[in-house]
C-alpha cells in the first residue's frame, strides 16, 4: 500500500541521520578515551581508529534501538501535530496499519541488532583485546613523551625518558624499572635507542654509559653492574593468548556455561534483537500528540523512559553475574516492564476510541 510505503518512509529519513549523528558522537567519545595513550606514544593512530571503529560496532546494538525508538516517536509527532493522521483516519486508516508498518520496520531492524550481538560483538571485543594487548607490547620507543613514566608490556616495566631524540630515534636520560615478582631490576643510562633484532625481530634497547641495579625483594643483596653498552629486552616473548573475558567469548559457548557471568552476558545478547521490537512498537504511544500541540512534545520523556530501561538492564545484568537473581528472571524483568508499559498505553489509546 501507498500509506504504508509513506509510513516507512516517515520513519525511516529520521532513523538513518539520528543514527550518523549518534554514531558521529560516540565516534568523538571514544577517541578522545583513547586519545591520552595515543599522545604518550604507548598506541599509533591506526590503532586508535581501529579501535575506535570496534567501538562504534559493539554500541550499534544499543544505538539502532534507541533510534530507531526516537524516529517513530518524531515521525509520528509531526504527522499527529499536523494532522497528517486525522486525515488519513478518516480515510480509513486504523491504529493496525500504523502497528505493522512499525513492526515490520522494528523486526528487521531487530535481525540486524541481534546478528550483531550474536556474532559481531564477541569478534570486535576479541579484535579489540588483541590490539591494546599488541600495543603494550610492541611500542615505538621514539614515540614515548619525555617527563613522563610509561607502563610497558603485560609485565608492567617502568619507562622514564628525559630527553627524546626523534631525528635518532633515540633518547637522552632514560630510567627502566623492572620487576617479577621477586626482585627488582632498575637501569639508568645517559643515552638509548631502540633496535630490532635480525635473528628473533623482537625490538630491543640499546643503552650507552650507565648502571644497572639488582635488588632483591628482601633488601639483602644487590648487585651494581657499571655498561658502556647494554642491550635490554623490555618485552620477554610476543603474546599468543588473551585474558578470558565473556564479552570476547563465542555466543554457543556461553550457552553452554554455566558461570554466572557467562549466562548473564548470554542472555544480555539474545535480549538486544527483543529490546529493539519493544522500543519501536513504543514509539507509537509516545508519537500521539493533539494538533498543534509540538511535534517532539513526549520526545524528552521518551528520552528519560530509555536511559530508565537502559540502566535497569545494565542492573539486571550485574544483579545476575554477582548471583543475585538466578536464570530467571534474569536480565529479563526490565522487558516485562516495558512489555506491560506498552499494553498499558495502547490500551489506554483503544479505550479512548471507544469511549468516543
Amino acid at each position: 500500500m501507498i500509506i504504508n510505503r509513506y509510513l516507512s518512509r516517515e520513519i525511516l529519513a529520521p532513523l538513518a541521520t539520528i543514527c550518523v549523528v549518534l554514531v558521529i558522537i560516540f565516534a568523538g567519545y571514544s577517541t578522545v578515551r583513547y586519545l591520552p595513550a595515543a599522545a604518550a606514544g604507548m598506541m599509533t593512530g591506526k590503532t586508535v581508529l581501529i579501535l575506535v571503529f570496534l567501538k562504534i560496532i559493539v554500541a550499534l546494538e544499543v544505538l539502532i534501538p534507541i533510534t530507531l525508538f526516537l524516529s517513530t516517536i518524531m515521525a509520528l509527532g509531526r504527522m499527529h501535530a499536523e494532522s497528517e493522521i486525522i486525515a488519513m483516519e478518516a480515510c480509513g486508516l486504523s491504529e493496525r496499519t500504523i502497528l505493522l508498518t512499525v513492526l515490520r520496520i522494528s523486526l528487521l531492524l531487530a535481525i540486524l541488532v541481534a546478528g550483531l550481538s550474536l556474532y559481531v560483538r564477541p569478534w570486535a571485543y576479541e579484535k579489540g583485546y588483541w590490539l591494546k594487548a599488541d600495543a603494550k607490547i610492541n611500542f615505538d620507543f621514539s614515540r614515548l613523551r619525555p617527563g613522563r613514566f610509561h607502563e610497558i608490556g603485560e609485565s608492567k616495566d617502568v619507562i622514564f625518558l628525559e630527553e627524546i631524540e626523534p631525528q635518532n630515534k633515540g633518547a637522552k636520560g632514560i630510567f627502566i624499572q623492572q620487576y617479577d615478582g621477586t626482585d627488582r631490576k632498575i637501569t639508568y643510562a645517559k643515552e638509548a635507542r631502540q633496535e630490532t633484532n635480525p635473528a628473533t625481530g623482537r625490538k630491543v634497547i640499546v643503552l650507552s654509559d650507565g648502571y644497572h641495579y639488582e635488588l632483591e625483594e628482601n633488601g639483602s643483596e644487590s648487585d651494581v653492574i657499571h655498561f658502556q653498552t647494554f642491550h635490554l629486552s623490555l618485552t620477554p616473548k610476543p603474546i599468543d593468548s588473551i585474558k578470558y573475558r565473556q564479552k570476547s567469548a563465542s555466543t554457543l559457548s556461553l550457552a553452554r556455561s554455566t558461570a554466572n557471568e557467562d549466562k548473564a552476558e548470554f542472555q544480555w545478547r539474545i535480549s538486544t534483537g527483543f529490546s529493539t521490537i519493544l522500543l519501536g512498537l513504543l514509539g507509537i504511544p509516545f508519537g500521539r500528540t493533539a494538533p498543534r500541540q509540538g511535534k517532539y512534545a513526549k520526545t524528552f520523556v521518551a528520552v528519560m523512559v530509555f536511559a530508565l530501561y537502559y540502566n535497569m538492564t545494565v542492573i539486571a545484568k550485574t544483579w545476575m553475574e554477582q548471583g543475585l537473581v538466578g536464570s530467571f528472571p534474569g536480565i529479563w524483568w526490565p522487558q516485562m516492564i516495558l512489555v506491560a508499559l506498552l499494553l498499558l498505553l495502547l490500551k489506554r489509546k483503544t479505550s479512548g476510541n471507544l469511549s468516543s
